[in-house]
């Protein structure tokens, strides 16, 4: 069944959460996105559509992807400005949208994720969406701790197609219902 949802309007909204600001990401993000995240293999292998090498060009590319009609995606900024990740959301299928995130690696294990996470959600919800769906690669604790977190529940797994990590992989889709 098709959810009714306004999920297609455009992301012009700024969110704000007791420790972040979530700006729409955009193409001028780029140089700090392809900074933060670029020498970080570890992060980008567990990222199913990242380019790596990871330069500024590449990076815009998928920032553009992502930002289209449907897209909802946040780059995450510390009061003092510091760039830190994205979260967000987007693709919806059948009207049900996929959440992702990552956060850089000075930036993990503080909470940030979480709360950047819960502010994606509530503007989901604000826009009509009942439910979001997740997918991580195995051994990805970290990741299914903040979902956790969130109220995604593990549904199992399922197979999907990624050729820039190496072709068919297996991976655990999870699901929140959005009260």
């Amino acid at each position: 069944m098709r959810q009714q949802t306004d999920l297609y309007v455009p992301n012009d909204v700024r969110l704000t959460t007791p420790r972040l600001l979530l700006a729409p990401l955009r193409t001028t993000h780029a140089p700090a996105f392809a900074a933060l995240l670029g020498p970080d293999q570890a992060a980008i292998a567990m990222l199913s559509h990242m380019p790596d090498p990871l330069t500024p060009k590449a990076a815009a590319e998928w920032i553009e992807l992502r930002t289209g009609p449907g897209g909802h995606v946040f780059a995450l900024f510390l009061a003092d400005g510091s760039f830190i990740g994205t979260s967000g959301f987007g693709g919806p299928r059948d009207g049900v949208p996929g959440f992702g995130y990552w956060i850089g690696a000075a930036y993990r294990g503080l909470g940030y994720a979480t709360e950047a996470g819960e502010a994606c959600i509530a503007r989901a919800r604000s826009l009509g969406a009942r439910q979001m769906v997740a997918e991580t690669f195995p051994g990805n604790r970290a990741s299914e701790r903040v979902l956790a977190k969130l109220g995604f529940v593990p549904q199992g797994q399922v197979e999907r197609h990624y050729p820039l990590r190496g072709g068919w992989r297996r991976l655990m889709f999870h699901s929140l219902t959005i009260a």
